[in-house]
């Protein structure tokens, strides 16, 4: 049984490793994207300016200040939302940027690893053309 070539097990499996992280990168992008939407969506309503009559009830007072209160609420969850997906987008670009250099590296080493066999390919063939040619010099010599 031929052993397989580990350059190459390894380029594959490097490239998997590279299309999970970009996968990744892809849904934490779009988690960013909705989470930014989001917060701006709250933002708008936040300066959204509610019509206050020329005078006002107690409870419509305390009504208002209580619609605020859970609209700043809503705005800080979406503000850390956003936060969290921020940092999330960066682990997961970070992880991707490893994974693709890993990819790169390997590939390059299976790229060394051709060029040294065709190299040692050539020389053998050398050696074995000027071996052949000495034998077909040392018949004729003796002949």
């Amino acid at each position: 049984m031929a052993r397989r070539n580990p350059f190459v097990v390894l380029s594959r499996l490097r490239s998997i490793d590279e299309k999970m992280e970009r996968a990744g990168l892809a849904a934490a992008r779009s988690a960013h994207d909705e989470a930014r939407e989001r917060l701006d969506a709250y933002k708008a309503k936040h300066r959204e300016s509610v019509p206050i009559e020329d005078l006002i009830t107690p409870v419509e007072l305390r009504s208002l200040q209580l619609r605020g209160i859970v609209s700043h609420e809503a705005l800080l969850r979406a503000a850390d939302e956003f936060d969290r997906s921020r940092k999330q987008l960066e682990v997961r670009t970070e992880s991707w940027r490893r994974a693709a250099a890993d990819l790169e590296a390997a590939e390059k080493a299976e790229a060394r690893r051709r060029d040294d066999a065709a190299r040692q390919a050539r020389t053998a063939a050398e050696r074995s053309l000027d071996d052949l040619l000495g034998m077909l010099h040392s018949r004729r010599e003796t002949a």
